[in-house]
């Protein structure tokens, strides 16, 4: 740096001086009005399409698609019991809680009411499978007929022996023959004699044997349920109140719900339950980064304060280098909240960066002030010195760490440069704080008084001096430990998954995951959308049949197609089913049952003797042993047996009717149309505009990069404007991905012309750079030992360790360059334990975020630790030793004591 720039630094901390109390005083007035305009105006962004460019296409539409279709962002309740009955009881329950505060919690679905479609449920079925159906009624005609004229047991074992008689054909309700190969499957005739004879020991429950075979839903009292393919879990679907005041769009309706859930569960204690969703998932992680901020703060502060009271000896220093600190931060929030306006996931840990590095200036302020006041000079003199002398590596290192971070805002991607912005900022401010506030703290307080040694220069670190008389061997160890950390380079993983990034044992994240295991769906889903319901199922064609997608969501699932077709097919199985009448109940006839359970085990032995040897004789022997087993017991219990069964027989009758009823009511059906979807799905799926939206399921797992990327290529090929979270998360990797290259590439470039403008050496400037480079790559190395891998939240800690580790440097090489000109030993004590506090605090300060539940904070200080580690260990030892081994040997090294002032400066 120049004698102007010297000067000028001499001179801003002569201006601050001079009338210390009006400096303090106007510093403290300024971060109060600070504080007072951050609390009233600043934000928090949580979207992740906020932190994008907002020029593109996909982010455009998907705003679009977020304002037509406000019914999105749903909280979801996973609901996990192995008894399918307790989960829907409990989701009933929390439903009707819900549904009490309807300001918060605006619609809450778990089931859509299947007797809304009633008389229309065949609609829903394949045509394939509707002419399975007419052929079945076809093929047992006379069995419906029969057993609907006497609907008894005995009929009904009448019946089935008929269908073995007749060529092995389908039972007409699944009564155990497949018609697929015309071979007979005995398990549901099994099931009947089963059931005659468990009711001669003992009542039981009622089985039906007609199955389902004419039922909308397949899964008959579960119908309509929002239950997994495996029915473990059951979706309760919550629309809550969207707050955007809030710190989190939802978080006023996060915490109710999560209590209210407690609440019911004490209700279910064999019950589990879980809350997950995207804006769950969002709350959560900004919860706890926010969480972990002011805990790592804290803490930052507490570490940084050991440290310097250790360095001091006293706490009185200290406490003016964190008040200054403290007062500095103050500022750059107001500057944050009238520039910005917000804080997000990436720039809400500023604070704690700030605590790591602010600090240095002050310390190197306050170690190169004790060092001029041991020399003799007063307070002021030592202050305006110091800023003169050791202010150049100050400003340096301010610049260096503020342009590590100003650099990423010529990366695209917005939350990358707000980051930037912020932190770059703040170092600023902090700096500036440290050459104004606090060296007129230092005379307000009286501070700076030291015990004054005219005889005493500066003194040389035993340390340094032992390690630069073997510069071989220190050389060779730290290229060796580069090169192998070269080597351990290929052993450190980039983990794109974001979920990896999320706090352990997070509620949000567990539930979302046990949901991707047990249903293969997610809480994160893409979007498109049609302007007609053609156009719809043209799309929901298109979108269904690629290999990465597992589902496609829309009013379609409500609105059937072919609908005219399988009317038809409908009206072709009226004939045969309308004269079909069921007969008034009937006595138990059980002479007639024992007559055709004896029938039956007859047929069976010549089906026996029949059969080839195999399994399927196996089963045929096996169900007429039981056959003879029921005709045995029927012989004992005689008569007493009619009122035991009469039971049974009846509700064989009642399901019969049913069932025969429930397909007459089906075989004239009106068509399916837009106005007969239920108020919750249109609502969801038919948006402001009119328009249709299709939520599409990935069947990859979308937290894999491979997969994202898949997935989200052959979604774009037909459609290149689909959005969604999974759009959005994946183009967020690739610009925090392009953008932490970026950003390490300008940093790196940046660092190196602020050392060569500073220092106006080359070999000086050259050598600063070759430690870092080093002090990075032992990074790298140590990431390998420690098994920590990159991630989307610490790899943007790699500018920020060329900047601090470059300020390190810095100050050795123009210390050295001082001692060039004036004498005294290349590292004195004063610059060497500056530096190392500094490093110490900087440790501290980035340690701090070790403390963080969230994942991706812990790893981001844990990157930065070791960085600042790694760093200091190349500044402190291996820097000084190439200085001193690669200095031309025509230069003599002369040590020169340094006089004290006039005794006319002394005070």
């Amino acid at each position: 740096m120049s004698r102007e720039g010297w000067r000028g630094l001499r001179a801003l901390v002569r201006l601050a001086s001079a009338r210390p109390v009006v400096t303090v005083v106007l510093s403290v007035v300024l971060a109060f009005a600070a504080l007072t305009y951050t609390f009233s105006h600043l934000g928090f962004v949580t979207s992740g399409r906020d932190l994008l460019p907002q020029d593109r296409s996909y982010v455009q539409r998907d705003e679009e698609i977020s304002d037509d279709f406000p019914r999105l962002d749903q909280l979801v309740v996973a609901v996990e019991s192995d008894d399918v009955g307790r989960s829907k009881a409990y989701a009933h329950r929390l439903a009707a809680e819900l549904r009490r505060e309807p300001g918060t919690f605006r619609h809450v679905t778990y089931r859509i009411d299947p007797k809304k479609f009633r008389g229309r449920e065949l609609l829903y079925l394949s045509p394939a499978d509707l002419r399975d159906i007419r052929d079945e009624a076809v093929d047992h005609q006379a069995f419906l007929a029969s057993f609907a004229a006497r609907p008894t047991l005995d009929s009904l074992i009448d019946g089935i022996r008929t269908e073995i008689v007749t060529a092995f054909v389908r039972s007409a309700f699944d009564l155990g023959l497949d018609g697929v190969e015309k071979k007979v499957d005995l398990g549901a005739a099994r099931e009947v004699l089963d059931e005659i004879s468990t009711r001669l020991d003992r009542p039981a429950p009622y089985r039906s044997p007609w199955g389902s075979l004419f039922s909308l839903d397949h899964d008959g009292e579960d119908a309509g349920y929002f239950l997994s393919d495996d029915k473990h879990l059951l979706f309760v679907l919550v629309e809550a109140t969207r707050e955007k005041a809030s710190f989190t769009n939802y978080r006023d309706a996060i915490a109710p719900l999560r209590a209210t859930m407690a609440r019911v569960g004490a209700e279910f204690p064999d019950v589990k339950a879980g809350l997950t969703g995207a804006p769950v998932l969002g709350n959560d992680e900004m919860e706890a980064a926010f969480r972990d901020s002011k805990r790592a703060t804290a803490l930052a502060f507490a570490l940084t304060l050991g440290v310097l009271a250790v360095a001091f000896r006293r706490f009185g220093m200290p406490l003016l280098v964190l008040a200054t600190l403290a007062v500095s931060i103050c500022w750059s929030l107001g500057i944050v909240t009238l520039v910005v306006g917000h804080l997000s996931i990436f720039s809400i840990m500023f604070i704690s960066i700030v605590v790591g590095l602010g600090t240095d200036y002050g310390i190197y302020l306050l170690f190169r002030n004790y060092e001029e006041r041991r020399l003799g000079r007063s307070p002021r003199e030592a202050l305006e010195t110091t800023a003169m002398r050791a202010g150049p590596g100050m400003l340096s290192g301010a610049l260096t760490a503020a342009g590590t971070f100003y650099v990423l805002m010529l990366t695209d991607f917005p939350g990358i440069r707000e980051l930037g912005f912020i932190a770059g900022t703040s170092i600023i401010l902090a700096w500036l704080s440290m050459m104004t506030l606090l060296p007129a703290l230092v005379l307000v307080t009286g501070r700076g008084h030291v015990e004054r040694r005219h005889e005493t220069g500066p003194q040389s670190v035993r340390l340094v001096a032992r390690v630069t008389r073997h510069p071989r061997v220190v050389v060779g160890l730290a290229a060796v430990a580069g090169a192998l950390s070269l080597v351990a380079l290929r052993g450190v993983r980039f983990d794109y998954n974001l979920l990896h990034l999320q706090a352990r044992g997070t509620e949000s994240v567990d539930w979302e995951e046990r949901i991707l295991r047990s249903a293969g769906r997610s809480s994160f889903v893409a979007l498109s959308t049609a302007g007609s319901l053609s156009e719809l199922r043209e799309r929901v064609a298109a979108f269904e049949a690629l290999d990465s997608v597992s589902d496609v969501e829309s009013v379609l699932s409500l609105i059937p197609t072919d609908q005219e077709t399988k009317a038809k097919i409908l009206a072709e199985i009226a004939p045969i089913v309308a004269p079909v009448a069921v007969a008034p109940r009937d006595g138990v006839d059980l002479p007639r049952l024992l007559a055709a359970v004896r029938a039956l085990r007859q047929r069976l032995d010549l089906a026996a003797d029949e059969a080839p040897s195999g399994h399927d004789r196996d089963d045929v022997v096996a169900l007429r042993d039981e056959t003879a087993a029921l005709a045995r017991k029927l012989d004992q219990v005689a008569a007493a047996a009619a009122p035991e069964l009469a039971p049974l027989q009846d509700q064989l009758r009642a399901d019969f009717a049913r069932t025969l009823g429930h397909l007459k009511r089906n075989l004239h059906p009106t068509p399916i149309r837009l106005a007969d979807v239920p108020g919750e799905m249109r609502r969801k799926f038919v948006g402001q505009s009119g328009r249709f939206l299709l939520q599409i399921q990935p069947k990859v797992d979308i937290w894999d990069r491979d997969g994202a990327e898949r997935f989200v290529r052959e979604l774009r090929t037909v459609d290149p404007e689909v959005a969604g979270t999974p759009v959005i998360t994946f183009e967020a990797i690739r610009y925090m991905e392009r953008a932490y290259k970026e950003g390490t590439l300008y940093a790196f470039l940046l660092v190196g012309l602020l050392t060569a403008v500073i220092v106006r050496r080359t070999r000086e400037s050259v050598l600063a750079m070759v430690s870092l480079v080093l002090g990075t790559l032992w990074t790298v190395g140590l990431m390998f030992v420690f098994g920590l891998p990159f991630n989307l939240g610490n790899v943007f800690g790699f500018p920020l360790i060329l900047g601090a580790g470059a300020e390190f440097g810095l100050n050795v090489v123009l210390r050295y360059g001082e001692a060039r000109l004036h004498g005294g030993p290349r590292l004195p004590r004063s610059t060497f334990f500056a530096v190392l506090v500094n490093g110490l605090t900087t440790v501290a300060g980035f340690g701090s975020l070790m403390i963080a539940a969230h994942r991706g904070i812990f790893g981001l200080g844990l990157l930065l630790t070791l960085g600042m580690i790694a760093t200091l260990a190349a500044s402190l030892i291996v820097l000084p030793v190439l200085l001193r081994w690669t200095e031309p040997r025509t230069t003599a090294v002369v040590l020169v004591i340094e006089p004290p002032p006039p005794k006319r400066a002394a005070a």
